[in-house]
């Protein structure tokens, strides 16, 4: 069988949407679909497969035609897209299987398009239900997850159905899920609290594959929570740093990982080791009060200022984290301690947004419940909001609404004034203990080359960030040149954010906007009414659709990205 997959578009201009990032690097997208990867890696052997990722080339009407079947991912950002490229392949008249975060937790959207098969979990136990019915020539199908499929049994990913030089860098996975419980997480109920993995072996042979296949350079995995049990994590780590060593550093490290890992020294060590170079963590506030309401006490009971510089001088690694504001229990000063934290911490790079309460999450079903969700935050992305930033207040939260939002706009420009960002970042770099690798590979070494030029001109030509990025620079080549990797990631990013601060300003000040004309409470009984059966332009209130498990490979942050919902 012709077997088609393809990856939708990311169409949306976001903060997730690293579209300056991978301009000055020349590459197509950031990083391949390892989802849908690990999808083809369940399908027969015997099958013609073809991968389309939207965001690296156009999907034709060739590629449709040519499949018997096509297999659509998709994730919460990728919504519009997907129900399009659906309708398209029907129009063709083809077979067409959904599966995927979005279907998973917003299943009825994808009732709806026209898909012949809906895939709704994990692909290791939905795929065989459909390639069963397949041979059977069954259509019209639904399959939901009925146990945890073992991890320990998924294949590889089928990393040759892509070239791997259309992206800034790739991904694997070792866990899925979490063990920890925070409420504004839906990885909670996407993987039912379990947290499993890989074995060490199943990783290299991974590492083994990319190897063979010639890739070098950043290797991401796309954990939840990478550490997820400190003692099991350590051997993985050990495998890892031996594996890099026998085969000369081809590969350095990133991933996601809980900031209470920096109180065991031994973690740190074998972080530096195994080349982990960028961790996201999620800090989400330095309000203890809060973090407990969340269920997110692990965060509590040390001091995080003191847990990011573990990271810079033990581990070896650059740290950027999310904050979430309007978390009940909040303390009125909130906005100070945000920022405070940033500068004691050094955290050059800071998400920061109001909490989004994503579809399924226990905080959306408390909210929904006490009365306090905006109906729109139900089962949609806002319209008009391209990230967790921009989308400002989803629902009734505990302070003042015009407080929220005079916070988030206060840590943002904090966060991204040039001088104190590249103070930051500078900071950073100088007390790095990182271990240099300029050299994986001289296609990677010479695409950094020409994307440090290239970071140097547009730093240069802009009058704001001249001076703050060749301050930098010169500080950290006199003091700790080995930083100096790092810092041109950091400034990188920085390009990024300049290219979304004015959207992202805008849409949270037309909110303040409409609060302060209409006042609290007539906007708060505004939007918390519920849409009239006849406004198309809202989605039909529909009850939670509790998600049976999660997709192959999907991953969210806590730091509630859209993109990865």
């Amino acid at each position: 069988m012709n077997a088609l997959l393809v990856w939708p578009k990311f169409e949306s201009f976001s903060f997730w949407h690293f579209e300056k990032v991978y301009e000055l690097a020349g590459v197509k997208y950031i990083t391949p679909p390892l989802g849908l990867l690990t999808v083809a890696s369940l399908l027969p052997r015997d099958w013609e497969l073809r991968l389309v990722d939207e965001n690296v080339r156009e999907l034709t009407d060739e590629d449709i035609d040519w499949a018997e079947l096509v297999l659509v991912g998709a994730k919460i950002i990728h919504r519009p897209r997907a129900l399009a490229v659906i309708r398209r392949a029907k129009d063709r008249g083809k077979l067409v299987a959904v599966g995927g975060t979005d279907p998973t937790l917003s299943t009825s959207y994808y009732e709806d398009s026209g898909a012949d098969y809906l895939c709704v979990g994990e692909g290791e136990v939905t795929v065989p239900m459909l390639l069963a019915d397949l041979a059977q020539g069954v259509t019209g199908r639904t399959y939901r997850c009925d146990r945890l499929p073992d991890v320990r049994n998924t294949p590889p990913p089928r990393f040759d159905l892509v070239n791997l030089r259309d992206y800034l860098y790739v991904g694997i996975q070792y866990s899925r899920g979490c063990p920890h419980h925070c409420e504004f997480c839906n990885v909670v109920d996407l993987f039912h609290s379990k947290y499993r993995t890989k074995t060490l072996e199943q990783v290299l042979v991974e590492f083994d594959l990319l190897y063979s296949l010639g890739y070098r350079g950043q290797v991401d995995f796309f954990d939840d929570n990478l550490i997820g049990h400190f003692n099991d994590a350590k051997p993985l780590l050990r495998g890892l740093a031996d594996w890099l060593k026998a085969h000369n550093y081809p590969f350095f490290l990133s991933t996601s990982i809980t900031i209470n890992v920096a109180r065991d020294p031994e973690i740190m060590d074998l972080l530096r080791e195994a080349r982990f170079k960028a961790m996201l963590v999620g800090i989400e506030t330095p309000d203890e009060n809060a973090l407990k309401i969340a269920h997110k006490g692990l965060n509590t009971g040390f001091s995080i200022p003191e847990a990011a510089r573990q990271f810079y001088t033990r581990a070896g690694a650059t740290i950027h984290s999310g904050f979430l504001l309007g978390l009940d229990g909040e303390s009125d000063d909130i906005g100070d301690r945000i920022i405070r934290c940033i500068d004691e911490a050094c955290i050059p790079w800071v998400m920061a947004g109001v909490v989004f309460p994503l579809p399924g999450t226990q905080l959306s079903l408390r909210l929904d419940r006490e009365g306090r969700l905006f109906p729109r935050a139900r089962g949609t992305v806002p319209t008009s909001a391209r990230d967790q930033i921009s989308a400002g207040i989803q629902f009734k939260t505990q302070r003042p609404a015009l407080d929220v939002l005079d916070d988030l706009l206060r840590i943002m420009q904090h966060s991204f004034d040039p001088t104190k960002y590249f103070e930051r970042c500078t900071r950073v770099a100088v007390l790095l203990n990182t271990i240099p690798n300029l050299l994986p590979g001289w296609r990677v070494f010479l695409r950094n080359v020409r994307t440090f030029l290239r970071l140097c001109v547009a730093m240069t030509l802009r009058r704001e960030t001249r001076g703050p990025f060749w301050k930098a620079v010169w500080t950290v080549v006199f003091n700790n040149p080995r930083g100096l990797e790092a810092l041109a990631t950091l400034a990188v990013l920085y390009v990024h954010f300049q290219s979304m601060l004015p959207y992202c300003y805008e849409q949270l000040r037309l909110q303040r906007a409409e609060i302060e004309s209409e006042g609290e409470e007539r906007w708060l009984e505004r939007n918390l009414r519920e849409p009239e059966a006849s406004d198309t332009t809202a989605p039909a209130r529909r009850p939670h659709e509790r998600p049976v498990t999660a997709v192959v490979a999907d991953r969210c942050q806590s730091d509630q990205r859209f993109a990865d919902g």
